[in-house]
């Protein structure tokens, strides 16, 4: 493992360090879990599901959000699809709309031709609206990825991180969101597209329906650049 390789991931990891004690306390968290499957079988036995856990915690001046995500699919017990995700953004408020930001996030797709993407990013970010019905935010900096080809290659480069976000609660019993990611580099461009709809069922529970679009503009050769997820799931939060 190279200096830079060893540098990315402990600045990945030291960020769990600064969120465990909220964890821990449980002040101000915020918290969901969604789940996802679809199963058949009979001429063809398939299995497909998708997982999502979200966190949200503020600690004085800062605010942490935690996303993990998990895809698989298979078709007569051969895999088709595995991909985990990890991301931790955590803004430091300098007043009502503008904060500061530390980004850092990892890509494990078995079938992507990468063993990981790794990525740390740090800048400035801004509400353009804020209210009890619709938040609207935009951030943007420069950081740092690790590309990790099962090939055996490995490249780094610097990359200009791009964001927006969007929450809209329409009504007391749906809710609205999207988000677009960018991570610019010189070898390649990294884009997350994704928008949901959530509708109470009841108590905690809603139900989402989500759209995910993930493009890679440079991959091994064999691979898809693009790849997208539509699903139904069940949420819990607390």
């Amino acid at each position: 493992m190279n200096l830079k390789k060893k540098l990315l991931s402990a600045a990945i990891m030291s960020q769990a360090f600064i969120l465990a004690p909220a964890f821990a306390q449980d002040e101000g968290l915020d918290a969901s879990i969604a789940f996802g499957y679809v199963g058949t079988s009979g001429n063809t036995d398939t299995d497909t599901y998708n997982l999502e856990f979200l966190a949200s915690f503020e600690q004085e001046k800062w605010l942490h959000n935690l996303k993990f995500q998990a895809l698989g699919a298979s078709e007569n017990q051969q895999a088709k699809a595995e991909r985990y995700y990890l991301e931790n953004k955590s803004d430091y408020n300098l007043d009502e709309d503008q904060y500061l930001y530390v980004k850092g996030s990892y890509t494990d797709d078995r079938f992507s031709g990468f063993n990981y993407q790794a990525a740390l990013s740090a800048g400035y970010g801004r509400y353009f609206m804020k209210s009890d019905t619709i938040e609207f935010q935009g951030f943007g900096g420069i950081g740092y990825r690790q590309n990790d080809e099962i090939s055996g290659i490995t490249d780094g480069e610097v990359i200009f991180s791009l964001g927006e976000k969007l929450s809209w609660n329409i009504s007391d019993n749906a809710a609205l969101t999207h988000s677009f990611t960018a991570e610019i580099g010189d070898e390649r461009t990294v884009s997350i597209f994704e928008v949901g709809l959530e509708t109470n069922i009841i108590g905690d529970i809603t139900t989402k329906l989500a759209f995910q679009a993930r493009n890679n503009s440079e991959v091994p050769v064999g691979r898809e650049k693009t790849d997208t997820l539509t699903s139904v799931s069940l949420v819990y939060s607390f």
